[in-house]
């Protein structure tokens, strides 16, 4: 399969204040070649907590829809990440959010296969509070 132009609008970063929450902002037609770009910051990130615990929380923004090979990328590299820490994904929308419907199918689909505790949320500050409670209770066990 030839390789295409990075598609869509994927940002990854670690939360400035909760040192155990990944960010993720995503928007748009992501494929494959956007994963993969991403892929290594997320990795990078991940192996600073040492095999500890920590969470996700992901922005859908505007709304995303993944390419069928970006869905596949997304399970295989959040099987590894689980088993390096990942506790509990919270996912959101913004009110202006297209596609919500099919997204949110897509976004399960990933998380169920990863077998991740997963959450959707009315905010980001519902996200936030769903991922640092689950990080307790990783923590306390």
């Amino acid at each position: 399969m030839p390789d295409y132009a990075p598609h869509g609008n994927y940002e990854i970063w670690l939360d400035p204040e909760q040192d155990r929450v990944i960010r993720i902002a995503a928007s748009g037609f992501v494929n494959l070649e956007m994963l993969r770009l991403h892929n290594h910051r997320a990795n990078e990130i991940v192996e600073g907590f040492k095999g500890g615990p920590y969470a996700m929380i992901c922005n859908f923004n505007g709304g995303m829809v993944m390419t069928p090979e970006a869905e596949d990328a997304w399970i295989t590299s959040a099987v590894g990440r689980v088993a390096r820490g990942l506790v509990s994904v919270s996912f959101f929308f913004d009110s202006e959010a297209e596609f919500k419907t099919l997204v949110r199918a897509q976004v399960t689909r990933v998380l169920d296969a990863i077998g991740v505790p997963w959450q959707e949320a009315e905010n980001e500050d519902e996200a936030m509070n769903q991922a640092l409670e689950i990080l307790e209770q990783a923590s306390s066990s």
